[in-house]
């Protein structure tokens, strides 16, 4: 009876190893190396930013590992990044706060990308709120 269990027990493993290594792919098709497949950009948000992608997935594609990620991870192309409009205040629930953003997008107009575009109006923010926590003390009432 020992013996029929232990027969049993290699069975099960074997065929478990089998079909486990029969689901996994033998290899990689023709023309198919590592890394990331290009995209249809023609349901992209950012269509530029999709070409360039792809552009790059097409240089990056016969390196791998490390090289294919130092190769894949460069700036993003910073063509035709227009800054957004200020909005009408007077209609605004909170007033001072879309003050604060119409004057952080005055100071961040001439900035050429989305990622210094973003640095500058996080900045601003983080200046006009400092400023309002700090009138809001009565540290500014001594001057």
């Amino acid at each position: 009876m020992k013996s029929a269990y232990t027969v049993l027990l290699a069975a099960v493993t074997a065929a478990t190893f089998a079909i486990a290594a029969s689901a996994q792919p033998a290899g990689a098709g023709p023309g198919r190396g590592p890394g990331a497949r290009p995209m249809d950009c023609a349901k992209a948000k950012d269509k530029v930013r999709c070409e360039s992608l792809n552009k790059d997935i097409e240089a990056c594609r016969d390196k791998v590992g490390d090289e294919w990620r130092s190769c894949m991870h460069q700036p993003a192309s910073t063509a035709k990044f227009t800054p957004p409009k200020a909005r009408d205040c007077a209609k605004a629930r909170n007033q001072e706060r879309c003050a604060a953003h119409a004057a952080a997008l005055e100071a961040c107009k001439d900035k050429t990308s989305r990622s210094e575009h973003s640095k500058c109006m996080a900045a601003q923010l983080l200046v006009a709120t400092q400023k309002k926590n700090w009138l809001r003390t009565g540290a500014g009432a001594e001057f």
